[in-house]
């Protein structure tokens, strides 16, 4: 299999930290959504990563329909979310809100990174803001201990704990480690599995491919 995307991504880091849990080998295309654009067309025909190209050559999209292909092939032992109803539906639940949040962190970070000087919307900023706060709130509240659901390691954990550590990353002025610790302590326990160790988040990756950290304010 071959994994294409940067690791600085959250959503090609859980694909990539899945692929460890299963322990499915796998190589890595590291191309960007950016400087590697028209590359990317021809893997994915939205230009956006993760793809996982499969050893008979199809090209799955989407970390979340990559994960939940892997998870289908994976030892039942090691599959990171319950076949049974409702647990497996708390589980997904989890993930999409864990995942949204990646996501709103990723357009705010564009707010800055990608706009040219002074074009950036303030508003548009302070909704995507309130939008993470939200996000997180409803997370915390859900009390880790150490697991979001259940007593074992989910998808929810893995698209939760991600999206954390690229929010600390992405949009520091938003302090999410004192604002929201019982969500930071929880990315910490992930962080420590040997699934997580492997796949290190990529800043000279996001630095290659023209991303700018933020000014401190």
């Amino acid at each position: 299999m071959i994994l294409v995307g940067q690791f600085d991504s959250p959503f090609v880091r859980r694909v990539a930290i899945a692929l460890h849990h299963y322990g499915i080998p796998f190589e890595r295309r590291v191309l960007s959504v950016f400087k590697d654009f028209e590359a990317m067309l021809n893997v994915n025909p939205l230009g956006k990563v993760p793809s996982l190209v499969l050893d008979d050559g199809e090209t799955l999209f989407d970390s979340r329909a990559i994960i939940d292909y892997l998870d289908g092939i994976a030892d039942p032992a090691l599959r990171l979310a319950p076949t049974e109803e409702p647990q497996r539906r708390q589980v997904l639940k989890i993930e999409v809100v864990g995942i949204g949040l990646a996501e709103k962190v990723y357009e705010r970070g564009l707010e800055y990174s990608r706009r040219a000087p002074g074009s950036s919307d303030p508003d548009w900023r302070a909704r995507l803001e309130a939008q993470i706060r939200s996000t997180c709130g409803w997370l915390e509240n859900l009390t880790p201990s150490p697991w979001l659901f259940g007593e074992t390691f989910t998808r929810a954990d893995l698209a939760v704990a991600v999206a954390m550590q690229y929010l600390e990353r992405v949009v520091p002025e938003l302090d999410s480690s004192n604002a929201f610790p019982r969500l930071q302590a929880h990315r910490r326990h992930c962080e420590a599995l040997a699934a997580f160790a492997a796949v290190q988040d990529s800043t000279d990756e996001a630095r290659a491919s023209g991303w700018r950290p933020e000014p401190p304010s």
